[in-house]
């Protein structure tokens, strides 16, 4: 499980990387031609580079969806789990309330208990008291009987012995009545202590079954707070082992989504990046045909008769030798000799990639007409274009300036294919 996790991260970690990485790529590619041209070769390269890059982002994302296919059976089989532990879950916590139900009912019943037993306590302790109070009472009394004679053997079985002793009939009446009262006195006496040794003994016997019955209550209690505890813990353990599991589960799904959708949009740019550059490369392949088929017939960069501005050159293409450094150069385009000031115009429509001072070009404009055809023009006094302005044939882009080469108002000019220098004299007029 942890070894499927690790490659889960690193998968969503190399995506998202890569994905970046192809998106600075994408973004970063050339606009206009002027430093890396297009031809057919390089459109047929990034074409094919586009379809290896869709083809390992489609392998990529189809790797995506089967890790979040197998993500989400784990979900649905956790979310089984669920389904049943709910019902276990809602057992517990009946169990849990019933259990603590229950413990409140011991602890008010060993409240209850021991309320009971202290009051037993108390009249224990009555009880024994009253208990000792009538054994000496009945103690003292014996002692008087005896002292007079009433509990004697002769005595007792003769008490009219007693009676006929008197001195009168008034003395006798005495006592006959103070051998009642005897009588009854012992008889009281001796049933008050027999009740109340009983009364004792019963409270002393109820007493003990009450602290057995709190030693009981105690011991319940115990258990039900030793339940009530593995009960909590057994509902917090299937909490943790299933519910997170799920929850972790659904956190990475949402990373898989995530490169899921960049994936996709990263191959639907590809696509369509792939059809531009098929789209291009096909416009690209009129426009030479077009281009190809104005071959001496394009306009002149300046205003006048064609025969004329031949005539004006002042250095040709190709090969040629300098005539006062008396050395070869070779020339990429033409030298056309003017006039200080007259307007530059567009030898046909096409879009303006360099507009600025270049090095030896002075003032330069050069112009892409599609195709791979673009026309250079140099030496200019002033510019009257800007980068990535579209133009119409024969718009004026600037005028003639002086060059520092020649020291004269002059206008070089090139004709480029496919980034080749083209002999411009071959596709003017």
């Amino acid at each position: 499980m942890l070894e499927k996790n690790r490659n889960s991260e690193w998968l969503c970690g190399y995506v998202i990387k890569w994905l970046v990485v192809s998106l600075l790529l994408l973004i970063h590619l050339p606009t206009y031609p002027l430093i890396h041209c297009l031809y057919a070769s390089d459109y047929d390269k990034q074409i094919k580079t586009y379809k290896q890059k869709i083809k390992k982002s489609r392998t990529e994302l189809i790797g995506v969806q089967s890790e979040i296919s197998h993500k989400e059976n784990n979900i649905k089989t956790i979310k089984k789990k669920e389904a049943s532990l709910e019902t276990q879950l809602e057992n517990i916590i009946r169990k849990l309330e019933t259990t603590k139900a229950e413990l409140l009912k011991t602890k008010r019943a060993i409240k209850n208990q021991q309320k009971s037993i202290d009051m037993l306590k108390i009249k224990l302790e009555i009880a024994k008291s009253e208990t000792v109070r009538w054994k000496n009472i009945l103690k003292k009394e014996l002692r008087f009987a005896y002292k007079y004679g009433v509990g004697r053997p002769i005595t007792d079985q003769h008490p009219a012995r007693i009676i006929l002793s008197s001195n009168s009939s008034a003395d006798m009446v005495k006592r006959y009545k103070f051998l009642q009262l005897l009588a009854r006195q012992k008889l009281f006496i001796y049933t008050q202590t027999i009740k109340n040794v009983q009364e004792y003994e019963t409270i002393k016997i109820k007493l003990e079954t009450e602290m057995s019955g709190l030693k009981e209550l105690e011991e319940k209690k115990k258990n039900s707070e030793q339940l009530y505890a593995r009960q909590k813990k057994e509902r917090g353990k299937l909490l943790s082992t299933v519910i997170k599991k799920r929850v972790f589960y659904e956190q990475e799904i949402a990373n898989l989504r995530d490169s899921e959708t960049m994936l996709s949009e990263l191959i639907k740019l590809l696509e369509k990046k792939a059809t531009e550059t098929a789209k291009q490369k096909e416009e690209e392949r009129l426009s030479r045909l077009k281009m190809s088929k104005k071959k001496g017939i394009i306009s002149w960069p300046l205003e006048g008769a064609p025969a004329e501005l031949r005539n004006n050159l002042t250095a040709t293409f190709g090969k040629q030798k300098h005539p006062e450094l008396d050395t070869w150069v070779i020339n990429n385009g033409i030298r056309i000799k003017s006039t200080l000031g007259q307007n530059i115009v567009a030898v046909d429509k096409g879009k303006v990639v360099f507009a600025g001072d270049f090095k030896s070009y002075g003032k330069m404009v050069v112009i892409d007409h599609s195709g791979g055809f673009y026309t250079v023009y140099g030496n200019l006094d002033k510019i009257n274009v800007k980068d990535g302005q579209d133009i119409q044939k024969d718009e004026i882009i600037g005028v003639v300036g002086i060059s520092v080469y020649s020291q004269d108002a002059s206008l070089y000019f090139e004709f480029r294919k496919n980034g080749v220098p083209q002999d411009p004299l071959m596709w003017l007029k």
